[in-house]
């Protein structure tokens, strides 16, 4: 119900909860070619194949290639104790990739060494469940939310809490925290933000939901926009801190700009049903090569068992120079004008 990952310049890792357990894989992947003309074995038996079988081999290219995946188990650990049943909620990995943190169903953050699933400290931070955390860049902090309504700040380092998060926008109706995510100021690792959704506890059809800034030093509300009628029911930060992705539980998808919270891209129903998440493609040459010069590339996916890929074509930029040249040219246009008229 929940995944986190991080690619490590050679493989693929992922944790994954799974109820009470979280559990942590090690995915490798290679491009394999098959000979299209390899006859099938069974106990070293060569097998006859149907007639039809061989014209379409005979069709087909006689080398194919086929992207497959080695995923291996490397470790479980339990890190939801609920009376209820055990249900871990979210997790994530820090930035260096040595520690990962949980939260679920019984209220408790748990920081953890990885791979050796090393528990480092347990805190009851909620007393109600942690529906979303996240680490910051620099991994000294860890914001998480709860449907408790409140949102703290806690220190990676000893486990104890730094602050509360308190979002003191003006509103007609009760609201709570939905989601909570850090996001780099400028692509730098030293600078972050962080951002939330918060949305009413009871729905009703004008009922708005907002996005929020905050300041990740001072922990003060810096900017708040609306995001609409629509419950947010997904949120993703880009890896260079720029876009905000949003998913409903309508089905729609939009796309903000994280400094002024500006929506800039938005496709209604985009599902036909609720969003389960979003998260968008790196930001690198790798994934250009693949998906072409787009401003962005974010992926939805939804419970109508559908996953979409919204793009934003790559805005055009004017360098510096060819303005000044137009500028030289106008000026220069508006006195041989001026000189031919006698003015």
């Amino acid at each position: 119900m929940n995944c986190a990952t991080f690619y490590d310049g050679r493989h693929h890792h992922l944790a994954t909860g799974e109820d009470e357990f979280c559990h942590t894989y090690a995915v490798k992947y290679k491009v394999v070619s098959q000979s299209s003309d390899k006859a099938e074995k069974q106990d070293g038996v060569r097998l006859r194949k149907p007639e039809n079988d061989l014209k379409e081999k005979s069709d087909s290219n006689s080398n194919t290639k086929q992207l497959t995946f080695l995923i291996e188990d490397t470790g479980k650990v339990v890190t939801d104790f609920s009376p209820d049943g055990g249900f871990q909620k979210c997790v994530r990995f820090s930035s260096l990739m040595t520690h990962m943190a949980t939260g679920g169903a019984d209220g408790h953050l748990r920081f953890w060494k990885y791979p050796e699933l090393e528990k480092v400290w347990d805190t009851e931070g909620h007393k109600q469940e942690i529906d979303d955390l996240d680490i910051s860049p620099d991994g000294s902090k860890i914001v998480t939310i709860s449907r408790d309504k409140n949102g703290c700040v806690w220190n990676t380092g000893n486990g104890k809490k730094v602050t509360d998060l308190i979002w003191n926008y003006s509103t007609s109706q009760p609201y709570r925290f939905k989601a909570c995510k850090y996001g780099l100021i400028e692509g730098k690792r030293d600078k972050f933000n962080i951002y939330t959704v918060n949305i009413p506890v009871t729905r009703s059809a004008k009922s708005v939901c907002y996005i929020s800034l905050w300041d990740s030093s001072k922990f003060s509300l810096k900017k708040t926009a609306s995001a609409g009628t629509e419950v947010i029911s997904a949120f993703a930060v880009s890896n260079d801190g720029i876009y905000l992705g949003v998913g409903s539980i309508s089905g729609s998808v939009s796309v903000y700009i994280s400094f002024s919270l500006q929506r800039l891209y938005h496709v209604q129903e985009a599902h036909s049903i609720f969003v389960t998440s979003v998260d968008f493609l790196p930001c690198s040459e790798a994934a250009r090569a693949v998906t072409g010069n787009q401003d962005f590339n974010l992926l939805s996916v939804s419970a109508d068992n559908t996953i979409r890929l919204h793009q934003c074509p790559e805005r055009s930029t004017i360098h510096p120079v060819w303005l000044i040249l137009a500028l030289i040219f106008i000026i220069f246009a508006m006195f041989y004008v001026m000189s031919e008229l006698g003015l």
